[in-house]
């Protein structure tokens, strides 16, 4: 028990002293290890602000705001923005989720000279802060650094910025303190512990900021803390050029490491002193054993001596041998743990194998090409892939520089760069980094190729894993999207994109006549009938096509909306020259429908005359008989009234028809006037009456008897119904007088539509000739030219209507022309 107890006392001082070393060598590698990535993570965060501030130089948004300026020609008063009303080249939304935001932007011009200063969050930027750093920011110049103004440490960012035409028109300046938030949000992705993070200021040994405040306040001395925690220091990565002198300090608590360090000395004690206890009853068993293993061969002695002696024995007692026993199983063990140390080899040596193919058949099977390398660069595998990729079997690639096979001579140095930095990557911890490169093929293809590098210590070579992807296709799409991207910037059509609220947040140049027709700019609000326009689209999820009448021009726009992402893109089209051509068009029609009228009244000219012969002819009678009763003094006053009163009636009839010709054959404007069906069908009967007459033929009148109201123009639509009633005459010559029946029919259909109906019981018309039958310079008869009904076609088209034939053949054909009613004019007349 005495000799337990001092093995114990010994153990205890040397254990724990070695225990206490090695808890201070882990703890000062953890605190190491999470000062390093405190820092990192620090360093990471200050970049991102770094790379926000390039954004915003590079945005859109503020390309385009600079693109119209001229500092030389703006006030050198500087502009003051808040978060209520922030500049127009600042993003919308500047919340950055679990950190904080930049709240402090200037706005400098190439001479140096701030323009416009932003500073949100309801704070303004420390009087004497941009005169401080101003000798320190140059204009086009990118630069990221920390500086001290008032004992706080403020991270300032320029970045130079361009115009549309990448002009260089100065920079954008962030401000940012680095205080406790800005530490806090540093470390915010990392599990809650109790360290603090803070910047030192090494010259006077005081914190300048820290992460928690309420713990370590600003301008504590290191001296004080240094009972209290345990401090690591570092420099920051990079000063860009800075000769401010800041370390970046990590802080754990003292008190937690001491008593975490005290409870594992209690706890391995006490398993030492049970360990004690153990051995000290191990030992005396084994000591009782040890004595009666001699008292044993001591009696067994004592019976031989007393055999030989021939001395009586008391009596033998049969006990077995416990140490051959043991022995024997000690020897049956030792083979026990033999044997399972070799199944253990063999099955290590198995999975190692396995191991093997497995890797292999990764290899085998990547889609990428892997080529391991030595420190060298000598080639010691090649994958299958990177032999098609290389064209390269792997017999002879083993061996030789991997940088004279396949990579490109004017990419080999940044190769050799890429293993140096793989290397320092792997010290610090750093994840895979990769970097685009030209290779070139055995057959001398040179192509871009994406890199990645792996260090691998084995235990007595170093060697590379190198990840090889060809990104040919991908550039070339890559440069489909950046083409597809500038396609509307490049389109000769004006093409805009309109958001739900109205703004026009793209135009490109050719839409400068409809801006300016709209008197905005990008980024502006559209007139409010527009905005409703865009509203309406949007909700109905259908393209749309309006027409729009500028000082420079007729614009047709197609307003296609994209209702998943809140916008409309609008696509113009300069439709000036068609609508010129559309009303060339009409006029053209116009004369031909007025020769064409002109044309039947010749034809028609024998009949009119033999109607105004007969009023004539009237005249003169009645006025030869008034002159013979003058001169013959014959007759009263009542009758030469009555004659003369004949002559009046005779001459206006006259009149009217002089009249109905000179309307019918005078060139004049189409003119819309309301009249009725009914009319138009009694006066085209009336024109007609002589050719009727020398036809042998009455028209049958089938006249509604309500008043049938159209907005027509009246010579044009009397036009076509000569031109179908002569038609019909002409397909009646060959039936005899008294067999030929024409009707003339006006009425409403069952849609509304009013219609007129030329109807006759000639010959008929083929199904061949139905398919031509309004097509242009198409006839049927030997004299004509073909164009009557394809006129007559124009002219109801041009009012809205239609006109379709029906045929029977042998039994007679009619043409049925159908016009919208004027309804408003149908309720006046009735009223």
């Amino acid at each position: 028990m005495l000799t337990g107890l001092v093995l114990w006392l010994v153990v205890d001082r040397v254990q724990t002293r070695a225990l206490s070393d090695i808890f201070d060598q882990a703890l000062e590698s953890q605190l190491d290890q999470q000062a390093r990535e405190s820092l990192i993570r620090f360093d990471e965060y200050r970049r991102s602000f770094t790379y926000f501030a390039r954004l915003v130089a590079t945005h859109r948004r503020m390309a385009d705001y600079l693109d119209p300026i001229i500092w030389g020609r703006r006030s050198s008063e500087t502009l003051n923005y808040d978060s209520a009303s922030p500049p127009p080249w600042l993003p919308d939304d500047l919340a950055w989720q679990g950190g904080i935001s930049p709240n402090f932007f200037a706005l400098v011009d190439p001479s140096g000279q701030i323009r416009e200063l932003y500073s949100g969050g309801g704070n303004a930027i420390p009087d004497g802060l941009i005169a401080e750093v101003k000798g320190q920011l140059g204009a086009g110049v990118r630069r990221s650094f920390v500086t001290l103004f008032n004992s706080r440490p403020w991270l300032i960012v320029n970045e130079p910025t361009e115009d549309n035409a990448r002009t260089p028109m100065g920079s954008v300046v962030m401000l940012m303190p680095l205080g406790s938030a800005f530490l806090n949000a540093s470390q915010q992705f990392v599990k809650s512990s109790n360290s603090v993070v803070a910047i030192l200021d090494p010259d006077a040994r005081v914190i300048l900021a820290s992460s928690n405040p309420t713990a370590i306040a600003d301008g504590a001395t290191l001296a004080k803390l240094r009972d209290d925690y345990l401090v690591t220091a570092q420099s920051f990565f990079d000063y860009d050029g800075s000769d401010l002198n800041l370390l970046f300090a990590t802080l754990l608590p003292r008190g937690s490491f001491e008593r975490t360090g005290q409870q594992v000395l209690d706890l391995e004690r006490r398993q030492r002193l049970i360990g004690a206890a153990v051995i000290v009853s191990a030992f005396v068993l084994l000591f009782v054993l040890m004595s009666s293993r001699i008292s044993r061969l001591l009696r067994r002695v004592s019976r031989l001596s007393r055999r030989a002696l021939d001395v009586p024995d008391s009596g033998p007692t049969q006990h077995g041998n416990q140490l051959l026993i043991m022995e024997d199983w000690i020897r049956d063990f030792v083979q026990m743990v033999m044997r399972a140390r070799e199944e253990m080899r063999r099955q290590h040596e198995t999975e190692l194998l396995q191991t093997e193919k497995l890797r292999v058949a990764v290899m085998d099977a990547s889609l990428d090409a892997i080529v391991t390398v030595d420190e060298r660069g000598g080639v010691i595998d090649f994958n299958p892939t990177a032999q098609e990729t290389f064209d390269y079997a792997r017999d002879e690639a083993v061996g030789r520089p991997f940088a004279d096979l396949v990579v490109a001579p004017k990419s080999r140095e940044t190769f050799e760069r890429m293993l140096y930095l793989s290397l320092v990557g792997a010290d610090q911890g750093a994840s895979l980094q990769r970097t685009e490169l030209q290779a070139v093929s055995r057959e001398g293809r040179i192509f871009p190729v994406e890199l990645s590098i792996k260090p691998v210590f084995l235990e007595e070579q170093l060697v590379f894993t190198l990840y090889l992807r060809d990104i040919a296709e991908r550039k070339v799409r890559e440069a489909e999207i950046r083409s597809l991207a500038a396609f509307p910037s490049e389109s000769p059509i004006p093409v805009l994109r309109i958001n739900k609220r109205g703004v026009i947040t793209y135009a490109n140049l050719p839409s400068a006549p409809l801006l300016r027709h709209w008197e905005c700019r990008p980024l502006q609000t559209l007139p409010v009938y527009w905005r409703n326009q865009i509203e309406a689209v949007l909700q109905s999820g259908s393209t749309r096509e309006l027409e729009v009448k500028t000082d420079e021009g007729i614009f047709s726009l197609l307003l296609a909306p994209v209702a998943e992402l809140g916008y409309v893109n609008v696509y113009a089209r300069d439709i000036t020259g068609e609508r010129a051509a559309e009303e060339e068009l009409k006029r053209r029609q116009n004369e031909l429908v007025h020769v064409t009228r002109v044309s039947h009244m010749g034809e028609m000219a024998t009949g009119i005359a033999h109607e105004l012969n007969q009023p004539l002819s009237a005249i003169v009678n009645y006025a030869n008989g008034c002159a013979r009763r003058l001169r013959l003094d014959i007759g009263g006053k009542d009758e030469l009234l009555e004659a003369l009163g004949q002559i009046s009636d005779q001459a206006s009839r006259a009149g009217e028809i002089i009249k109905r010709l000179r309307g019918m054959v005078r060139r004049r404007q189409p003119v819309r006037e309301m009249v009725d069906l009914n009319v138009l069908a009694r006066e085209t009967c009336s024109l007609i009456s002589h050719e009727l007459q020398r036809h042998e033929l009455v028209i049958e009148r089938r006249l509604s008897p309500e008043e049938l109201w159209v907005r027509v123009d009246s010579v044009q639509i009397e036009q076509v119904l000569i031109n179908l009633v002569r038609n019909a005459l002409d397909a009646m010559v060959d039936i005899p007088a008294a067999e030929r029946r024409l009707q003339i029919e006006t009425g409403v259909q069952a849609d509304g539509m009013v219609y007129v109906r030329v109807q006759d019981n000639g010959a008929g018309i083929s199904a061949r000739n139905m398919e031509h039958l309004f097509d242009a310079f198409f006839s049927t008869k030997e004299s004509g030219m073909g164009m009557g009904l394809a006129i007559s076609q124009t002219i109801i088209s041009n009012h809205h209507g239609k006109i379709r034939a029906d045929s029977w053949p042998g039994k007679g054909s009619a043409f049925t022309i159908e016009l919208p009613p004027n309804l408003d004019s149908a309720v006046s007349a009735a009223s």
